[in-house]
């Protein structure tokens, strides 16, 4: 703490592309003027030191996965220059996307193999859903969270549809494993995830299964306590790197910088209105509607520093598109009232997943906000849920019925496309004019 962040290259670079002058500030650009541009280049094209300091960030207690992959990318690259080696961890970024896609394209197909075309109309969503792409185009340990996520989605789904053996719990550990040292946030998952290991295990009662279940533990807490060891021994930071343990003093007011604790009503009346209408008895917590504010405007698009949004009537003809979708896909899981019924474990585990997630970003957030004054929750939070946004969707197209639902598939890709397209085209005109 108190000691700086950045090296002396990345400082040089970012006062070149004015970049504190740019971020939240809609009107303003980086580069306007070739004199600029030849400036930004002369910059990073000079040999300045790349070691910083060693100061704190709001990245210093995030677990290293993520940063080691990207080391891959900067280490390797044939030019010296922060800009040249920024694109390629960029693009590593956004191959992880694409693994994401790919997860959720395996998830489809256990959730609904009768409907092969199905996958592909999800995972399509996915893959043109712009807060995804934004996201993934960037250096951000989110990313790598997602793919956890997605994979977490489908290890659960396949150990349903497969049962729980050596296999599958291997498979589900190793994804715990990742999604743990990806990013804290994948904490808030894990108790859905060890529920859905433990109603496995009582729905086979084989000792087959129960073997699977430890694996999948096992190799979970193998990593988790190697990690909090490093922490403790090596890196002289807390169990967690910190992020976790602060998070819990701030949330219970304990420890000797902790503000007043929050009582528990107040926690669930800030959590409620961040998802669904205040009821009559909450005192308001926001001034406008969260869930259309926040979580919808936010998953149709606002990018940059949350300084890129697009006009108002955009969201609106999206949630008149959005609510014909969501009726589909209610039309779908009618019709499989059945089956649904049939797989209350499966559902139960992936409601649990959800749940702790959400309670997850209302507790911060209302600390956050506590002790801050500014509001924390972006949509980005959301899409570790994303393999289910795309189930959603295939839900939708199968709500069609057999004449209509490959059509009906091919409109919502294509929806999905020209999305991402005018999206891409907004941000490029928010920096680039």
């Amino acid at each position: 703490p108190g000691q700086g962040v950045f090296s002396a290259q990345e400082s040089t670079l970012l006062d070149s592309l004015n970049f504190n002058g740019v971020v939240g500030k809609r009107r303003d650009r980086p580069v306007e003027w070739q004199s600029i541009d030849r400036y930004v280049e002369s910059v990073n094209a000079t040999d300045a030191n790349r070691v910083g300091a060693g100061g704190t960030s709001e990245a210093t207690s995030q677990p290293p996965l993520y940063y080691a992959y990207e080391s891959v990318g900067y280490l390797v690259s044939p030019w010296n220059g922060l800009l040249e080696r920024l694109w390629i961890m960029r693009l590593l970024s956004a191959l992880l996307t694409a693994v994401t896609v790919v997860f959720v394209y395996l998830f489809l197909r256990e959730l609904f193999p009768d409907a092969p075309w199905a996958w592909t109309v999800g995972a399509l969503a996915v893959a043109f859903q712009p807060l995804l792409g934004f996201m993934g185009g960037g250096v951000h340990p989110d990313v790598l969270l997602f793919t956890a996520s997605a994979a977490l989605f489908w290890a659960l789904a396949r150990a349903f549809r497969q049962g729980l053996t050596r296999q599958t719990g291997a498979v589900i550990g190793a994804v715990l494993a990742v999604g743990l040292l990806a990013k804290l946030n994948f904490i808030a998952m894990l108790p859905g995830a060890l529920l859905g290991v433990a109603l496995l295990a009582w729905r086979e009662r084989s000792r087959e299964a129960l073997v699977g279940a430890g694996i999948a533990c096992g190799i979970a807490a193998a990593v988790a306590g190697v990690y909090i060891l490093l922490n403790l021994t090596v890196w002289d930071r807390t169990e967690w790197g910190g992020g976790v343990g602060v998070a819990t003093r701030a949330a219970t007011g304990s420890g000797s910088h902790a503000a007043d604790p929050i009582s528990l009503s107040y926690h669930l009346s800030y959590t409620w209105q961040l998802y669904l209408p205040r009821l009559p008895f909450m005192d308001p917590q926001f001034s406008g509607f969260r869930p259309w504010e926040i979580w919808f405007k936010g998953f149709i698009g606002n990018f940059g520093w949350l300084d890129t949004p697009f006009r108002l009537w955009v969201y609106y003809v999206a949630l008149g598109i959005a609510v014909p979708i969501l009726l589909l896909a209610c039309v779908t899981l009618w019709e499989r009232r059945a089956g649904l019924r049939r797989r209350w474990p499966e559902l139960l585990t992936y409601a649990a997943i959800v749940g702790g997630l959400l309670v997850s970003i209302g507790v911060l957030g209302l600390r956050y906000r506590r002790n801050t004054g500014f509001e924390f929750e972006q949509a980005r939070y959301l899409l570790p849920l994303v393999a289910l946004y795309a189930a959603g969707v295939s839900a939708a197209a199968l709500g069609a019925g057999r004449r209509w639902g490959r059509p009906v598939g091919a409109v919502l890709v294509s929806l999905a496309a020209v999305h991402g397209l005018f999206a891409q085209l907004l941000v490029i005109s928010r920096f680039y004019g």
